[in-house]
């Protein structure tokens, strides 16, 4: 079970108290960048997010990067409901001062299945203990493209075609609708990374199956099969980094890094009653540092050919597996990382984004 708030207690209410950053910043007030910053040197990237804990600390570091240019973020139903996804990734880009970053709205369910959620790994709306209660005006200046997520990616792509990378840290189900869609990913991105699947390690959500692999297998098949993907990040390699508790005493003394250790106050709770370790994972981050902000911090890759099961039996449904005599493409595997370093820069990388 989660670690729920105690009888009589509620999560934090972030709304109208909160200190709007001004469009022209004054002295000594860090100016965030926008869409109007990017510079050549600044990778541009669009996050396909499920919103929960970890996605919150991966699209804070996203925004904030300065080695990234952040494009848009494509919301697809998973930790928890879709209206939940789009409205705690269009306030945090808000109280992170980039509401300039377009959202688009993907896919509410998978492929074939019925939606499963995780309140009780993220809480009811995917922030843990933290409420993202923002002013409503405010949210409504985000940049919601009225462009579903698939077709928002394919359009991205024709217009830059080997420049984007697409980080995708939720269920596959929007890049494998734009796949079926017709788009050409493998030539139309600059590279393709999931955060999903289970290689050698047991399963957060069956004994094999990871929870994004798990939500849409049938999504995860198509990506593998018809090589959309570049390169992916199971649990083998995620779960070498362990945030504790006592790393939220890192984070600067704000409201949006009270909002942080809020969520992730919530989130190291369910991992200790649900695996016993003083601590939690933070996938997301983790991949994305790893992939794009610090790959040095990669210790181990290997080549090879995966396929996810899509089996009925719920028990097996989501299993990645080897698929080296099938003539399918082969994809990056990400086996080990450094993870007491990749720990410490995602708490720097986080510290940073959330002053």
């Amino acid at each position: 079970m989660a670690c729920w708030p105690r009888p009589g207690s509620s999560p934090r209410r972030w709304g109208a108290r909160w200190p709007r950053r001004s469009a022209r910043p004054g002295a000594g007030q860090r100016r965030m960048p926008t869409m109007a910053d990017a510079r050549p040197d600044r990778r541009p990237v669009i996050l396909d997010v499920d919103t929960g804990i970890d996605d919150m600390v991966a699209l804070l570091i996203a925004a904030t990067a300065p080695e990234l240019n952040l494009r848009g973020v494509t919301c697809v139903a998973g930790n928890v409901e879709l209206q939940h996804v789009a409205r705690n990734t269009g306030m945090l880009l808000q109280l992170v001062g980039r509401g300039d970053v377009p959202v688009s709205i993907g896919a509410a369910r998978p492929l074939t299945r019925r939606l499963r959620t995780a309140p009780e790994t993220h809480g009811p709306t995917g922030t843990g203990y933290a409420e993202l209660r923002g002013d409503q005006q405010a949210l409504e200046t985000t940049d919601f493209t009225a462009v579903p997520a698939a077709r928002y990616l394919e359009a991205h792509l024709t217009r830059h075609p080997g420049q984007m990378t697409i980080v995708a840290t939720g269920p596959l189900t929007n890049v494998a609708s734009a796949a079926s869609n017709g788009v050409d990913l493998a030539g139309g991105a600059r590279e393709v990374i999931w955060m999903g699947g289970a290689l050698s390690v047991r399963g957060n959500t069956t004994e094999r199956g990871e929870w994004n692999a798990c939500v849409d297998p049938e999504a995860a098949e198509i990506c593998l099969s018809g090589g959309a993907l570049d390169r992916v990040f199971p649990l083998d390699a995620t779960q070498q980094a362990v945030f504790t508790l006592d790393d939220l005493d890192r984070l600067p003394d704000t409201d949006l890094a009270d909002v942080v250790r809020d969520a992730i106050r919530f989130y190291v709770g369910y991992r200790r009653e649900a695996d016993g370790i003083d601590g939690c994972y933070l996938h997301d981050p983790v991949t994305l540092v790893g992939s794009l902000l610090r790959p040095d911090l990669v210790t181990a890759t290997r080549d090879g050919r995966l396929a996810c099961s899509t089996a009925t039996d719920p028990a097996q449904a989501g299993t990645i597996r080897p698929a080296d005599d099938d003539p399918r493409p082969m994809v990056n595997m990400v086996t080990a990382i450094d993870g007491p370093a990749m720990r410490e820069e995602v708490l720097v990388r986080l510290a940073a984004a959330v002053v």
